[in-house]
């Protein structure tokens, strides 16, 4: 009796303690809640609860009327206050509800509580103690407790309009529901019944959303101090992310102290089944029971806590490191920021940074648990316990080499990827032209170069995590058998044996000790080799900013003086813009000593030869290159139309009007610009319109439709201020002069709104219309003034003649709007098909076979030997203590012998796995994919965008090559690990067969709901992460575009937006691991008290099974969760195969099966070339060439003339094999080309000069000229000389003194196009013809001769290069009796080369050939032609 009233006291201090605290926190919740609005419908069934619950603690007070007074006063108290706390409770329920949208933490806290005390209440009253207690009603309180917290706990739906709708699920979700992520079961539900979508996901926590997280961490980036040095961008991050940062170091902790409580239940445990009589009371089988639920259900709540807390830091740590590298990449000079660095440090340097956080908890928690470990060992065996440190020692000396070069070799590794994703992203972008050039066997072979390449710098890294996991296996292996092995020969030694308890309890702490010391051997190597990815992006960072120094109208010297000379008059405008003296250039002045003076309204034009400096001193106005002197403009924000129009991925409409701060839509000025820009018909023949999609850089539509596009956009954003940089340079003469009269007319558009407009252009008909005309020479202005003036003052102007031009540079038509809807921006990322569900078995072969058979089937012999030998220890320890001491020594060199076959097996799979498999397979995806791509016909560029093409060089080989080939190996370990684990848990265990089914459902409903869903999760998040690529990759296109027009703040909303939803299925699918790895521990913590339950009811087991059984828990829960995440991880990583396999499948390669005819060495001999009633089309719908007949003469030239879209191009682009011919058929030298392979007609038969030159910057000069690789230097020279162009990097050397290099290398031919001065747009086109002469030269040699094809290569280009081009193809081809086939854009300048009785030209018209004759013919049928339309 005694007992019970003290246990009455203590329950009743308990209950005073708990109701004064949760008086004291609801009061501070209830002046919060009095001012919050109502965001909750009214409801009553939680508020009648809390009325019962206030009568039921009325009523437990009044039973206390008969006590006696010596315990009136502690009863009496506990009862008032609990009735307190139960109207407090009523009332903060009621607030709660109305006016939060997430349930009451305080209040379900408080309630468990209260079920705790009333639990421990209830023995007391079961045992029939007759006191006060009897009369007590306990069991009702504890019903109405239990049914409150559950109504608590429901997540509030019903929610009234109000800011909380944008509330995620998680933060709505009670206390309860958050620690056992019951939030996350209708994504499960919805995963494992139907196709998740990306817009269908829910909203994740608000804490998450990347714009407040990119604030903070620009802010924390400009606060650093200075100087920086290598702990400046993790000082940064931790000063953003500190909260996050702390918030997992509780559970962290308690993570620890629940894992170390393992070992003192097994040994209780033993002890308890062993010995006869208790020596100790407390630890009776009731408290060891309960002992056991208490540790394993916290281990698995800290468990799942901590890493929810690490995944949200995860998230964030990328967040932030993204928004870094955006911001950066919007402040940077468009010429230092390069695509593919900026690629691989948001994908492979991020990646490999989002788990720092992670790295630094687990390696002080490791090292605290190696400590505790070590303590709790010395317990057990005594002045043994400092032999693992030893051994960790030991192993640590390799671990400390492979830190040590670990980080040069990743940032090797890292170099490697991202020059291998550089060229592929540059050949992808220019694919059309890849393909017309004949250059995709050489392309190919190169990047499969780099692939090579990388893959050897990966090796190095993967050698040195090989032998650093040998190191930490032979750690974790022996320091627990030396251990073991020498207590038991002392123990010997003194005449007793290795004891149960000792034996078990030891193996279980070494096993404890050695894991967490493996793990920081692991973490630290990891770690320091992250560190090269801060190094790459900190001096990204670092890079000198684009600095604007622009300054405003109002400041500038030129205002003054204009106040000075027009005080007296009221009508005159200030200068728009002002330039003084303004130089750009480093070692020698591009552009020196500019003035300029430009009126409000006016219209100026800047002029001259190529490398004059008219673009430059354009980048110049816009801040766009560093420069001395003072720019002062009325307005910073600029419309801008660069001579290479930048065009993102959009509709029609949303490209013209991208730039336009109006809300509202102005359709009546839309419409307008639209009309002006001649783009109306252009709109009608779309099949959607202005919503049809122009794709990927515009690659959907024509040349001139994209200048017009881009004309457009600059206009509608009503500027002040308009520079135009040759925007018309790309249209056919008939629709230039139209464009221009609506612009620059007396009454043209420009004019009435008075705009300023800087035009840069070659087109002379038109500068009459100028206000002012300024032509450049050599970096300075040479003449300036009205055009009739300058040609009259200096007749020399008059070089640049007078002509028409005829241009038309057609790529793709527009398709139809099915084609371009958003869902279905690429073929394969927008499939929901059921394979995203239920997975696709195929996957698992078709990655092996990459993988090789031989290398699969030596991983799986490791992994077998391996599962086997490192758990049969276990039992073979429990034959040794059960033998009595008897034949030591055989057990000694046993237990040695199967611990050192497991470490040889185990380093054995990881060689197959890190060193075979993984290189392998990468190599062979690799190759595929290339070969997939570059095969692919021109309609799959046109519907995919670029962004989701790299995604899968990026992002899903980096899966391959980082991920892949270790999830495959750890699957096959884990699965024959818990099998072996199983057999010996149920042979010390017998009973514990019974679970067995129960077990094998539990597990095979959660692998299946999880696995649909997580697999759909991951495919989304790969999808989602390349709609960041392609925001990348369009932003770093457009940065000079986007900066003028002062698009930042919309460029920076859209990237926003982006990240955040590639944010939001990879923050799901993290949660849904947690969610699976708190379902499993909770099934390993029930078999564990499972098993100890058993031990306590049948004594009659032995210590050592016991023994057993509990060990193999302590790795079984590991075992399980691993297999099921290993088991995901490979088929989520399997999703990269899935979009490579997918792609295999959809994508038809443009060879076609009867192009098999492969014709002599020597063909094409003559260059004959005959048309047959030739009807060719982009599609099935779309028909561009008609009934074309024509026969063209070896050694003849041929130049094709018409408006725009007339075929003239389509027809180069059939003859390359481009276009699919739909009847008729092309004959070359007798050859009819419809049967010959595609790459033989593109790199033996045509050569090709397109207008717009293919270059590789990061690549070298010797690599643009000859892709292949197989011509002297003298050769290489020789035709650089020819056009010119030689001089321009022969300079280099005379600012430069030489460097020491390796002799096989050119100082000049071997360096890379970036180190050189900047090129013209004339100049890369003589370096492009330079590049033709010596295609030609290579197929010379094998007795062929080429066809030339000349894709308006002249269209762009001033009338003194382009009449130096024409004079080098005349030279060089024509007089050698090549067959040239040349699509003019300046008619009048192409025809002066042409032989009179020999040379034709072709005039075409709606893809027939209207016309072919002389040049005075076709001249006359053009004039006809333009009568007709006006």
């Amino acid at each position: 009796m005694t007992r019970a009233a003290s246990s009455a006291d203590v329950i009743a201090c308990f209950s005073i303690s708990l109701s004064t605290l949760f008086i004291c926190l609801a009061l501070f919740r209830l002046w919060s809640l009095h001012k919050a609005t109502a965001v909750v419908v009214f409801g009553f069934q939680r508020h009648a609860l809390s009325i019962l619950f206030v009568t039921s603690s009325l009523r437990r007070l009044l039973t206390l009327r008969g006590l006696t007074l010596d315990r009136s006063n502690l009863y009496v108290a506990s009862r008032v206050l609990e009735l307190v706390a139960a109207l407090v409770l009523f009332v903060q329920s009621w607030l709660e509800h109305r006016r939060s949208a997430r349930p009451s933490d305080s209040i379900i806290l408080y309630l468990i509580a209260c079920l705790i005390r009333d639990g421990f209440e209830l023995p007391s009253t079961i045992q029939g103690q007759r006191d006060w207690i009897l009369q007590d009603p306990i069991l009702t309180q504890i019903v109405i407790e239990g049914a409150l917290l559950a109504t608590e706990t429901l997540q509030k739906d019903s929610t009234k309009e109000s800011p909380c709708e944008d509330v995620s699920s998680e933060e709505k979700s009670s206390v309860i529901g958050r620690t056992f992520f019951w939030w996350i079961n209708p994504i499960l539900y919805e995963g494992y019944r139907n196709v998740l979508l990306g817009y269908e996901l829910p909203l994740i926590d608000t804490e998450l959303l990347s714009k407040p997280i990119r604030i903070a961490s620009i802010h924390a980036w400009e606060q650093r101090l200075r100087p920086e040095n290598q702990m400046t961008l993790p000082r940064v991050l931790l000063r953003c992310l500190m909260r996050p940062f702390l918030l997992a170091i509780p559970p962290r902790l308690f993570l620890t102290l629940f894992r170390y409580s393992q070992p003192i239940i097994i040994r209780r445990a033993i002890v308890f089944v062993t010995s006869d009589k208790l020596n100790d009371e407390t630890w009776t089988g009731h408290n060891l029971i309960i002992t056991a639920v208490v540790v394993y259900v916290g281990l698995a709540i800290s468990n799942t806590a901590y890493q929810h807390h690490l995944n949200r830091l995860r998230i964030m740590i990328r967040a932030a490191l993204v928004a870094l590298i955006h911001d950066k990449t919007m402040h940077s000079y468009a010429e230092t920021v390069n695509e593919g660095n900026v690629l691989t440090l948001v994908s492979t340097d991020v990646d490999g940074l989002d788990t720092i956080g992670e790295m630094f908890h687990e390696t002080w928690g490791q090292v605290l648990e190696v400590m505790i470990g070590i303590a709790m060992l010395s317990w057990e065996v005594g002045w043994i316990s400092p032999l693992p440190l030893f051994v960790i020692f030991l192993c640590s000396r390799v671990s400390r080499y492979v830190a040590k070069n670990l980080r040069s070799g990743q940032g090797n590794w890292n170099q490697a990827t991202q020059s291998r994703i550089s060229v592929t992203s540059a050949v992808i972008s220019v694919m059309k032209t890849v393909k017309m050039l004949g250059l995709q066997g050489a392309m190919s072979a190169h990047i499969q170069g780099l692939r090579r390449h990388e893959l050897q710098m990966a090796n190095k890294v993967r050698w040195m995590i090989f032998a650093y996991n040998a190191a930490a296996n032979a750690n974790g292996m022996f320091a627990p058998v030396l251990t073991l092995v020498l207590y038991a020969i002392v123990a010997r030694m003194r005449g007793s044996g290795l004891d149960t308890a000792t034996a078990f309890t030891t193996i279980a702490i070494l096993s404890m000790v050695t894991h967490p010391a493996n793990m920081v051997m692991t973490i630290v190597p990891r770690a320091i080799a992250s560190f090269s990815s801060f190094e790459r992006i900190q001096s990204f960072l670092l890079e000198p900013p684009r600095q604007d120094y622009r300054i405003g109208i109002v400041q500038s010297k030129a205002v003054s003086e204009w106040e000075s000379t027009e005080s007296d008059t009221t009508t005159t405008l200030p200068p728009a813009l002002t330039v003084e003296s303004l130089a750009v250039g480093e070692s020698h002045f591009a552009l020196e000593d500019v003035n300029l003076n430009v009126k409000q309204g006016s219209i100026v034009v800047f002029t001259g030869a190529t490398a004059a400096g008219k673009t430059l001193l354009a980048r110049a106005i816009l801040s766009e290159v560093p420069s001395i002197g003072v720019v002062a403009a009325s307005s910073k924000c600029i419309g801008y139309c660069s001579q290479i129009p930048w065009l993102p991925n959009g509709s029609v409409k949303q490209i013209i009007m991208r730039f336009d701060d109006n809300s509202a839509i102005d359709s009546t000025w839309y419409e307008t610009v639209v009309d002006a820009c001649c783009l109306t018909k252009d709109i009608d023949v779309l099949s959607s319109g202005d919503e049809t999609s122009i794709g990927s850089r515009g690659t959907n539509l024509s040349g001139g439709q994209r200048q017009r596009i881009a004309l457009a956009r600059a206009i509608f954003a009503r500027t002040d201020i308009l520079i135009l940089d040759d925007p018309f340079s790309a249209l056919d003469g008939g629709t230039e002069n139209q464009i221009v009269q609506n612009l620059f007319g007396s009454e043209g558009l420009l004019r009435k709104r008075g705009t300023t407009v800087f035009l840069i252009s070659h087109s002379t008909q038109y500068f009459c219309l100028a206000d002012e005309v300024i032509v450049l020479e050599s970096g300075r202005i040479k003449e300036r003034g009205k055009w009739n003036e300058l040609t009259t003052r200096d007749p020399q102007i008059l070089k640049i003649v007078l002509s028409e031009d005829d241009h038309e540079h057609k790529i793709m038509p527009a398709y139809s709007s099915r084609q371009f809807s958003q869902q279905q921006r690429s073929l394969d990322d927008a499939a929901a098909d059921s394979k995203r569900k239920t997975g696709d078995s195929s996957l698992y072969y078709y990655y092996i076979k990459a993988a090789g058979l031989r290398n699969f089937a030596i991983l799986e012999a490791c992994t077998t030997t391996y599962s086997f030998f490192i758990t049969f220890p276990q039992y073979w320890l429990k034959l040794w203590t059960d033998s009595g001491s008897r034949n030591d020594w055989l057990f000694i060199g046993g237990y040695i012998t199967l611990n050192l076959i497991a470490w040889v097996s185990t380093c054995t799979g990881m060689w197959a796995t890190t060193l075979l498999i993984a290189p392998h397979s990468g190599l062979a995806l690799h190759s595929k994919l290339l070969q997939v791509i570059l095969s692919a016909p021109l309609l799959y560029f046109s519907r995919t965008d670029n962004g989701s093409i790299l995604n899968r060089f990026s992002q899903d080989l980096q899966l391959v090559d980082k991920q892949l080939a270790t999830a495959i190996s750890r699957m096959s370990v884990q699965i024959f690990k818990l099998l072996v684990q199983i057999i010996f848990l149920f042979v010390a265990q017998k009973l514990l067969t019974l679970t067995l089914p129960i077990c094998l459902i539990v597990v095979y409903v959660v692998q299946k709901i999880y696995l649909r869903t997580s697999r759909q999760l991951r495919l989304l998040e790969l999808e989602s992460r390349s709609a960041v690529f392609i925001d990348f990759l369009e932003t770093v296109e457009g940065l000079p575009t986007i900066r003028a027009f002062g698009g930042q703040s919309k460029a920076e909303s859209e990237h926003i937006k982006r990240l955040g939803e590639s944010q939001k299925p990879f923050y799901l699918l993290l949660c849904l691991q947690c969610w699976l790895r708190i379902v499993l521990d909770l099934l390993v913590a029930a078999i564990a008290v499972g098993v100890i339950a058993l031990a306590v009811i049948l004594k009659h087991t032995t210590g050592g099974q016991v023994g057993v059984a509990l060990n193999i828990v302590l790795v079984a829960n590991t075992t399980l969760l691993k297999l099921i995440e290993s088991w995901t991880d490979l088929e989520i990583s399997l999703g990269a195969i899935a979009r490579i396999k997918s792609l295999e499948d959809e994508v038809s390669p443009e060879d076609q099966p009867s192009e098999t005819s492969v014709p002599p060495e020597t063909w094409p001999s003559s260059g004959t070339i005959e048309f047959r009633d030739l009807t060719a089309a982009y599609n099935k719908e779309n028909t561009v060439l008609k009934n074309i007949s024509l026969r063209i003469k070896s050694g003849q030239k041929v130049i094709l003339c018409g408006r725009t879209g007339s075929g003239k191009s389509s027809l180069l682009l059939t003859l390359l094999r481009l276009l699919d011919m739909k009847s008729g058929s092309i004959v070359v030298d007798d050859v009819n080309i419809a049967h010959v392979p595609r790459s033989v007609i593109r790199e033996r038969c045509f050569v090709t000069v397109p207008q717009e030159p293919l270059f590789f910057n990061q690549e070298t000069l010797r690599f643009n000229v000859d892709p292949t690789g197989t011509l002297s230097n003298d050769t290489i020279i020789e035709a650089l000389y020819k056009v010119n162009i030689w001089q321009h990097f022969n300079t280099i050397l005379d600012r430069e003194r030489p460097c020491d290099a390796p002799a096989s290398t050119h100082p000049i031919l071997d360096r890379t196009l970036t180190s050189f001065p900047p090129l013209s747009v004339g100049q890369g086109q003589l370096l492009a013809l330079a590049r033709a002469l010596l295609q030609v030269y290579v197929i010379d040699t094998s007795g062929a001769r080429p066809i030339i094809l000349l894709d308006e290569a002249t269209s762009s280009l001033d009338l003194v290069t382009e009449n130096l081009i024409l004079k080098i193809i005349h030279e060089e081809f024509t007089c050698k009796g090549y067959t040239i086939i040349m699509v003019a854009h300046r008619v009048g300048a192409a025809v002066s080369h042409l032989r009179k009785g020999l040379d034709v030209v072709v005039w075409m018209k709606d893809g027939r050939i209207e016309k072919t004759g002389t040049a005075d013919d076709i001249m006359n049928v053009e004039i006809e032609a333009r009568r007709e339309e006006d």
